[in-house]
């Protein structure tokens, strides 16, 4: 199970699963090249038979109408449809002439083996008919008493009501034609004479049909107005198509139709010369490419492509894997606490990069863990050097309450007071052992300080204290981290300055950090002098009462507690002012 997980497995499956999928990819996209070549073929074909079907049948119906027009502007059958009887000049009855006359345009015509019945009735009731089957006088009476005579015959233009069973006596049971009613108007007064009548026999269009060869899957529609027929066999039997995408006025059009819930998709061509649209079904391409054709042509390539990437698979192994699993071990023998490198992983390759770079991390890891320990130590030195400089609180309580006791019985307040505010900070010293307070108490605290400091010098300087926001004075601080900075700024700043010195304290926020900004206007301090107290360890003075605790020792144990970001900042201009900002995170 656990082989399963390996890489070597993996890449393995990997090349297996990318073999089979292109494979598949390609045989598909093989199959839908053929499958797309054998149906654009089979529309140019398709398209080309519609042509030629439509250009006969417009030829036909061209002859058709010539055949109508002749019934209205030839002399003789104008004058048997106007309702002469004989001849001017001789006793043979007009409507053996016109008989005779139609009988001979028909003959001459192409379309005489399409008419199945040809009706030419006069204004006076007097008829000619002719055609494939004999015709009594019944014929016109049940001519006239079908449902679309009127429409047809008053239409201004050719109707086409589709395929209609013919009712004559003569005619063929089950026989249908296409009915063709048109008046016969006289062309130079332009009066109805009478009327033509044309049974027009569905073989106009089915002999086209059958003349030209089709797939044994396709299938012809003849289409006459909305009404849509089948070519089956020689016949056609109506249907209801479902047509998409199709338009009548196209030249040649591709579509989709839908007979019986069974969807095909077709090309269709309308004729010039009359509101009808042929339709052919385009054979399915499956039956046109043979799948075992198909499996011959793939079945090498699928097998070309296994071996390939077997080969591949065991390419990968030597190149990927086995430098992969060294690697892995390394990583293994680090995270073990072992960072001894191993100069076999720096290879010229991708791999060997990456093992190079693995060989510095772990000399990285192990330089950074001394630093670590180097900086835990110093961490606690200073926190050693801080406690150090604690004085006995016992021996000086009892020294100072002495001392004050003394100042109250000679009268001295100003002795007094400075015992107050000193017993206050060593009360402080020797009660909260915490090396972190808020800064309201550690801004209580240096107002004790700074309440000696008066004493001692006097008016020689003033102090002032601007709060940005009351909340920042619950932030915790270093505990006595801001009497040094005051006492440096008296003594260094203002102790050799003949005028009244100041001294500004603000406190205000930056983002999420506290900054506590101490300004005095006193001699100020060098560039030279800045870099030099920040980068250099100077001892103080045994007589100063925090001793060790600098402005350098500050600065560290702020970097070192948060980071280099936090510490603190000199700013100053000889004979101007000096400010140090000292930068803490907001913590409550």
């Amino acid at each position: 199970m656990k082989l399963l997980h390996t890489l070597k497995m993996k890449m393995i499956l990997l090349c297996t699963i990318t073999s089979i999928f292109l494979s598949l990819l390609l045989s598909y996209q093989i199959y839908r090249f053929m499958h797309k070549s054998f149906e654009r073929e089979q529309i140019q074909t398709v398209n080309y038979n519609l042509d030629l079907i439509a250009s006969n049948i417009e030829r036909e119906l061209d002859n058709l109408y010539q055949v109508i027009l002749f019934c209205s502007t030839n002399i003789e059958i104008s004058r048997f449809a106007s309702g002469m009887k004989n001849q001017a000049y001789t006793s043979y009855p007009i409507s053996m002439t016109a008989y005779e006359q139609l009988n001979a345009k028909i003959f001459n015509s192409s379309i005489e083996n399409y008419i199945n019945k040809i009706i030419l009735v006069s204004k006076t009731g007097e008829f000619i008919i002719q055609g494939k089957s004999y015709g009594i006088n019944k014929d016109v009476e049940i001519c006239r008493n079908l449902p679309y005579f009127d429409a047809l015959l008053n239409a201004s233009d050719y109707e086409w009501i589709g395929l209609q069973p013919e009712l004559f006596s003569s005619s063929r049971p089950g026989t249908s034609s296409l009915p063709i009613i048109r008046p016969l108007i006289n062309s130079s007064t332009g009066a109805i004479n009478g009327w033509l009548y044309i049974a027009l026999d569905p073989s106009f269009v089915a002999g086209k049909l059958t003349s030209h060869p089709q797939a044994f899957d396709s299938t012809y529609y003849w289409m006459i107005e909305n009404k849509a027929y089948r070519y089956d066999n020689g016949n056609f039997v109506e249907t209801h198509l479902c047509i998409q995408d199709a338009s009548p006025s196209d030249t040649s059009s591709l579509l989709y139709l839908t007979e019986n819930e069974d969807n095909k998709k077709a090309l269709c061509i309308s004729t010039r010369n009359a509101p009808w649209m042929l339709i052919q079904t385009l054979p399915d391409p499956k039956t046109l490419f043979s799948y075992n054709e198909f499996e011959k042509i793939i079945i090498p390539y699928i097998l070309i492509l296994l071996i390939s990437f077997l080969v591949l698979g065991y390419i990968l192994k030597r190149t990927v894997s086995d430098p992969v699993t060294k690697i892995s071990c390394q990583i293994d023998s680090i995270s073990g606490g072992n960072f001894t490198t191993d100069s076999s992983l720096e290879t010229s390759d991708e791999f060997g990069h990456i093992g190079k770079g693995i060989n510095v991390m772990s000399m990285s890891i192990q330089r950074l863990m001394n630093q670590q320990l180097e900086t835990e130590h110093e961490k606690r030195q200073l926190e050693l050097d801080n406690l150090q400089n604690q004085i006995s609180p016992h021996f000086l309580y009892n020294t100072l309450y002495t001392i004050k006791w003394m100042a109250i019985i000679q009268n001295a307040p100003g002795i007094t007071e400075m015992l107050d505010s000193l017993t206050q900070i060593m009360k402080n010293i020797s009660k909260n052992k915490n090396s972190k307070i808020t800064l309201r108490d550690e801004l209580e605290l240096l107002n004790h300080y700074i309440t000696i400091q008066r004493y001692r010098y006097g008016d020689s300087f003033s102090y002032s204290l601007e709060v940005e926001n009351e909340e920042l004075l619950n932030s915790l601080i270093f505990k006595f981290s801001l009497q040094p900075l005051i006492e440096n700024a008296i003594f260094h700043g203002l102790s050799t300055k003949k005028q009244p010195g100041q001294i500004h304290l603000r406190v205000k926020k930056e983002q999420s950090d506290l900054i506590i900004i101490i300004t005095d206007n006193g001699i100020g301090i060098s560039q030279r002098e800045i870099n030099r107290i920040l980068s250099t360890a100077e001892d103080i003075t045994e007589e100063q009462i925090f001793k060790k605790i600098g402005l350098k020792n500050i600065n560290r144990r702020l970097q070192l507690e948060y980071g280099e970001h936090y510490g603190i900042r000199i700013r100053s201009e000889l004979n101007q002012f000096t400010e140090v900002t000292i930068r803490y995170p907001i913590m409550f």
